[in-house]
């Protein structure tokens, strides 16, 4: 009989695994738990199964590969810009203030006032004022139409979106979209202005913006909708995109700087740091509530308590082999047993164990039904799925 044989296994049969024996192992689990899963052997098809490996470090992704899905490097800095004909923005007839950008491709120089970006954003006012300590950005003086101009560094800013937070400053809007704009244009806006504090230049044109793109940021690709939402305050679709990412997304990579959803990489560069541990915190949550539940049914059917289910012992021996060979073709028994983790998302462990079958003797009972149905029955219960069929 199966049960008979996986009484059988003894743990020093096993070999040890880094100086550590499986039966110390089986105590440390004790310790843990109080009630290990001594079903079968722990093995299956887990170490080809991209499930229980966590992502890869961002910086082991193939950079020249044209795939999306990979993490670009994304490192930039001013000895990497290439030396050009800078490109010269007149935005203000009566500048005072040269804005240098360089950039991998360009050097871009915005002729300003001073005086309105002292107006409109804090932290420029603080690297313009005369008597900040943060003057030291403003690094020369130059002379444009008989005029000194202070000349003012900038790094790792787009320069599009600099140009057009630049031209509503100065009230030259004709070139700033009044209706859409594509996701990449607001999140740019987004992080331009959060990072110098200056978000309510947008208001005239932000609400048209984020009517068109709040409807549809649960599809994958619009994860940063979490950032800009944060920074232009719209909560629309907030909470129902962070129970999505609980269920779609994997763990954190080795690197922290990415995880895995619907296949493809997204980066937590801009997800804001509250939001992205409450996501990984609900999972991890939500993962352990599941695996108790599936520990605490397996263990119906361990051989000491094997005969909870159902006292016909044909109908113990049809159910208990079922389980054995749909537990172990699902690869999650090292996971049920405590000894693996499951990085992949919450919806493929709910297919992986939607999969597990325990087969009932209906057969066996002259009275037509078989007390192990009510162990599947209470199971969808406990999980959460009632409409399960």
């Amino acid at each position: 009989m199966v049960a008979t044989a996986a009484q059988e296994i003894k743990a020093e049969d096993v070999p040890k695994e880094g100086g550590e024996t499986v039966e110390e192992r089986k105590t440390e689990l004790c310790a843990r738990c109080k009630e290990p899963l001594p079903l079968w052997a722990p093995g299956g098809a887990s170490d080809t199964d991209p499930n229980f490996t966590r992502p890869i470090a961002a910086a082991t992704v193939n950079s020249n590969s044209s795939n999306s899905n990979d993490i670009p490097d994304t490192s930039t800095g001013a000895s990497s810009v290439r030396q050009s004909t800078p490109i010269t923005w007149p935005i203000s007839p009566v500048s005072d203030l040269i804005i240098h950008l360089p950039t991998p491709s360009a050097s871009h120089r915005y002729l300003v006032s001073s005086q309105i970006l002292r107006v409109v954003s804090p932290v420029w006012r603080r690297h313009l004022d005369p008597a900040s300590p943060f003057q030291s950005l403003s690094t020369s003086i130059e002379t444009i139409s008989n005029r000194p101009h202070t000349v003012m560094t900038l790094y790792d800013d787009d320069p599009d979106t600099l140009l057009s937070v630049l031209n509503i400053l100065h009230f030259s809007t004709s070139n700033i979209p009044t209706t859409t704009i594509h996701f990449e244009q607001l999140r740019s806006f987004a992080v331009l202005c959060d990072k110098y504090d200056c978000i309510h230049v947008l208001s005239p044109y932000s609400k048209v913006w984020l009517d068109v793109w709040a409807p549809v940021v649960l599809e994958p690709g619009y994860e940063d909708w979490l950032f800009i939402a944060k920074v232009f305050g719209d909560q629309r679709n907030v909470k129902e995109l962070e129970k999505l990412l609980v269920e779609e997304g994997s763990s954190l990579s080795v690197c922290e700087t990415y995880f895995l959803r619907s296949g493809r990489a997204v980066e937590t560069t801009l997800i804001p740091e509250i939001a992205l541990k409450r996501i990984m915190e609900t999972r991890a949550a939500e993962l352990t509530r599941q695996i108790s539940i599936w520990r605490k049914f397996l263990q119906t059917f361990i051989p000491e308590n094997v005969t909870k289910g159902c006292s016909n012992w044909d109908c113990v021996t049809l159910s208990y082999g079922n389980l054995i060979r749909s537990v172990e073709q699902s690869g999650l028994v090292k996971v049920f047993n405590l000894l693996e983790e499951w990085h992949g998302n919450i919806k493929d462990f709910e297919e992986k164990t939607g999969a597990i079958q325990l087969a009932n003797g209906t057969r066996f009972h002259g009275y037509g039904w078989c007390p192990v149905e009510n162990l599947n029955v209470g199971l969808r219960i406990r999980l959460g799925r009632t409409n399960s069929s």
